[in-house]
């Protein structure tokens, strides 16, 4: 599998020509950016200046003028208001701002992964909500994903927000990719020991009796394609995760979940194909036994191989948030 990268270094005509052929934006209007961040920070001062001002000068007169304000407390009540009149100016101004389009620069770099995604065979499609279940989105709420890539049983890109671990700030960031399984795993969460760290980036701790060695051939498959990042099975979603910013403006990440889904992924699909889970009655029988057995029972009727499912005990993972522990 080759990965297609001419348009992260195209010509900036060849980008903007391409880009009006295919007739789309891909970043949606619920995306944040530093100008909307820069306009809340903006609110929070303004709103801080007025209850320290107002409340200085409220307490200053009622506690030392009998509630009576005096000529020496004139000249502090009009540098207020001419403070917050300048203020209210530039507010109106930095909301001018922050509404106009993205600059050139950035509309550059949005195109150049949108076009790069489409000659690969993904959909740009950002979501404001997650849109599959992991370690890495707990509930669901508070998280976005973006840029996000999809095609059929794949997608990758960033999730951010609030996550599972809301006591950590470098868990509010995942580099991920989402690979659907022809067949269900029990749930398996690999920590990725990369880099010599001492602590874990999961966003949840599990108990020591749920922890395993893997066999020589995975670990060498993992290490091969998949350094640094951790590996969660659940039901039929296989996912890689990293806390780390994955900018799809280069080439790294592109040839990184190419690396995914060429190597470890593929084995790891081929695999759960085949398995069974020997807890669930009747699966650890060889499927053409099984074919044999129905046949001899219902005669003259089609055999039809029944869904593979997970032991109730092998579905998920016994898990504790990270800061809850302690109290």
């Amino acid at each position: 599998m080759t990965v297609d990268l001419r348009w992260l270094t195209a010509p900036e005509a060849e980008v903007a020509a391409a880009m009006a052929t295919v007739r789309r934006e891909s970043r949606p209007a619920w995306v944040p950016s530093r100008r909307p961040v820069l306009v809340h920070v903006n609110q929070c001062l303004l709103l801080w200046y007025l209850a320290i001002s107002f409340v200085s000068i409220g307490v200053r007169v009622g506690s030392s003028e009998g509630g009576h304000v005096s000529a020496s407390d004139v000249p502090s009540i009009v540098v207020t208001l001419v403070i917050l009149a300048l203020w209210l100016s530039g507010t109106f101004w930095l909301h001018r701002f922050a509404a106009r389009p993205p600059s050139p620069r950035a509309r550059l770099r949005e195109w150049r992964q949108t076009l790069t995604a489409l000659a690969n065979g993904f959909e740009p499609r950002p979501s404001p909500v997650s849109t599959f279940s992991s370690l890495i989105t707990g509930t669901g709420r508070g998280l976005r994903e973006y840029p996000r890539f999809v095609a059929p049983g794949v997608e990758f890109g960033m999730l951010t927000g609030r996550g599972v671990d809301q006591r950590r700030r470098r868990s509010t960031e995942w580099h991920y990719l989402a690979v659907k399984l022809p067949a269900p795993l029990p749930h398996l969460v690999l920590d990725a020991a990369s880099s010599g760290r001492l602590t874990t980036d999961l966003p949840a701790a599990f108990d020591r009796a749920q922890r395993l060695t893997l066999t020589p051939d995975v670990m060498a498959s993992l290490i091969d394609d998949a350094a640094g990042f951790n590996v969660e099975t659940l039901d039929r979603t296989l996912v890689f995760f990293s806390p780390t910013i994955a900018d799809f403006t280069r080439l790294e990440p592109w040839l990184r979940i190419d690396a995914l889904l060429g190597g470890v992924a593929a084995r790891l699909a081929g695999r759960a194909e085949r398995y069974r889970d020997d807890r669930v009655p009747g699966q650890s029988t060889p499927r053409v036994i099984r074919a044999i057995q129905y046949q001899l029972e219902h005669p003259g009727t089609r055999w039809v191989e029944p869904e593979p499912r997970i032991g109730a005990d092998g579905r998920r993972l016994d898990r504790r948030d990270r800061g809850r522990g302690g109290w």
